[in-house]
């Protein structure tokens, strides 16, 4: 075999094994990676017209990626409530993603998520201490959508 035949088979190998650690990246690491990235708008909190911003990046050698949300809402009296909360998640063996927030409210619980078929992210959060809800991301046309539900608050 040639120099170049042998370059050629190394490349093609190469890319061979590129191609099936992408084809057993599960469907849940393949939403929180295309979550990377730099992302803002506007939108509504508890009822209070909000900007947020949230900054997704792989940490920790990429076995982890955080989550920081920036979020700015104007209180019906017109005060500003800023909230601020930190994230890191990472995907599975079996496919599930399993995390821990923390926030400005001195808040930590754990997180615990799906992606389905469409390639929507659902996380469950929360602990019987602190509150219970349900997070959804969703990537559509270049833009990210949110929605929370807050499903049971503590006292």
């Amino acid at each position: 075999m040639s120099a170049g035949m042998r370059q050629l088979a190394a490349c093609l190998i190469g890319f061979a094994m590129a191609a099936s650690a992408a084809a057993d990246e599960s469907a849940s690491a393949r939403a929180l990676n295309a979550l990377v990235g730099d992302w803002q708008g506007e939108g509504t909190t508890s009822d209070m017209p909000s900007k947020q911003r949230l900054n997704w990046e792989p940490v920790l050698d990429g076995q982890f990626v955080r989550l920081t949300l920036d979020n700015r809402m104007t209180t019906p009296d017109g005060k500003e409530w800023h909230f601020q909360a930190q994230a890191l998640y990472r995907a599975q063996p079996d496919g599930a993603i399993a995390g821990t927030w923390f926030d400005s409210r001195g808040f930590t619980f754990p997180l615990k998520g799906v992606t389905d078929d469409a390639g929507v992210l659902t996380i469950d959060w929360g602990s019987d201490e602190t509150e219970r809800g349900r997070s959804r991301y969703r990537i559509a046309e270049g833009r990210l959508e949110v929605t929370d539900e807050v499903q049971e608050k503590r006292p």
